[in-house]
């Protein structure tokens, strides 16, 4: 995927030999003429185990729903993570890492929410997410880590950018609410640096966000007036009704990465949506022949 396809080839690039799972056969044949040991299958299929060849010294779970609503998000994460752990069972003595979301967290009021910030079920698709982490934290092997993505972006996965560009006056959505952001190319920053850590880092959570979460409103004025557009207004109830939002709420908090960055000395290329979104107005306004 988007994350996995990048670390790959920055592994690549420091002379490791990278095996990569894909279910799309095009994109296997892609890869592997970039060098990747490429193994076609389902991440739930056990008979992909036996293809791959040699000690597994890093694993990188980074796995997508796919589709297929609730119970693509089951398939994937809790038959994956079942999967994932039963392959570790093995000779695997690596360290692992693990891509969840922070929609674990509690929908909140605009607080600040860290990792310890107890779980509180906010839809069946966070449910399913805590639940994957919990098998892993039970019954996973000794180095693993798990990663709380914030809402990743970057070249090429820019969607709120796209919709500025595209002038569309409304926006599903409020916009007196927290964005929390991070990157793409600082998410990978991340996996090295715990990849790298001292033993002491492992076998814990960790949030992967930017260093200043800003309101929607500010993030769609700012886009707005980097790319001449006028600013759209938003629909809140448009929002509730695609999403089925419980109780006609949506995520405001502030997601923490202090205990990221005091742990490993991670620190941000992009550590506000200001520098990560700058070259991607700039390219994108290029293609469209505006400057």
């Amino acid at each position: 995927g988007y994350l996995g396809q990048r670390v790959a080839r920055q592994a690549l690039a420091r002379g490791m030999r990278v095996t990569a799972l894909t279910r799309s056969v095009e994109k296997a044949e892609k890869l592997r003429e970039e060098g990747f040991e490429m193994i076609v299958a389902d991440l739930v299929e056990q008979r992909w185990y036996q293809d791959v060849s040699g000690s597994v010294d890093f694993l990188l779970s980074c796995i997508s729903a796919g589709g297929g609503g609730v119970d693509g998000y089951v398939r994937a994460y809790i038959e994956g993570m079942h999967s994932l752990l039963h392959y570790c069972e093995g000779d695997f003595s690596g360290r692992l890492i693990y891509t969840s979301s922070t929609g674990v967290y509690p929908f909140s009021d605009g607080e600040t929410v860290t990792e310890e910030t107890p779980f509180v079920p906010q839809s069946e698709t966070s449910e399913i997410l805590k639940t994957a982490e919990d098998f892993l934290q039970r019954t996973g092997p000794e180095g693993w880590t798990i990663l709380r993505l914030a809402g990743i972006y970057g070249p090429d996965r820019h969607y709120l950018l796209n919709q500025i560009l595209s002038g569309e006056s409304e926006l599903p959505g409020e916009g007196s609410v927290y964005l929390n952001l991070v990157r793409v190319e600082d998410i990978c920053r991340a996996i090295w640096k715990l990849w790298e850590a001292d033993e002491s880092a492992l076998n814990s959570i960790y949030n992967v966000a930017d260093d200043q979460p800003a309101m929607k409103s500010e993030v769609v004025t700012w886009l707005a007036e980097k790319t001449g557009n006028p600013v759209p207004s938003f629909n809140l109830e448009k929002t509730i009704r695609q999403r089925h939002l419980p109780n006609g709420k949506l995520p405001n908090r502030i997601i923490s990465n202090a205990k990221l960055k005091e742990t490993t000395g991670w620190r941000l290329k992009y550590p506000t949506f200001r520098e990560g979104f700058a070259d991607l107005v700039a390219k994108s306004l290029k293609e469209r022949g505006k400057i």
